[in-house]
């Protein structure tokens, strides 16, 4: 027998669900989205850094053997 009520419960429920799977997608993208920026960010560190240490390290060893 048909309940109009429950239907109207049974609707409820669905959009609800669906809100919550949507928002469940969005979350996931912007986790994706801020990963990628983060590990993009640590590699320029990384460079950064290796820039750096080479060119100390060459201007240390000149330095230290006396050419500069």
């Amino acid at each position: 027998m048909f309940d109009p009520f429950e239907e109207e419960e049974r609707q409820k429920r669905q959009k609800s669900r669906r809100f919550w799977e949507d928002m469940s997608r969005i979350g996931n993208f912007s986790a994706i989205l801020i990963g990628i920026i983060a590990v993009l960010a640590l590699l320029t560190l990384l460079f950064s850094m290796i820039a750096f240490v080479r060119h100390n390290l060459t201007i240390f060893l000149s330095t230290l053997f006396g050419r500069a």
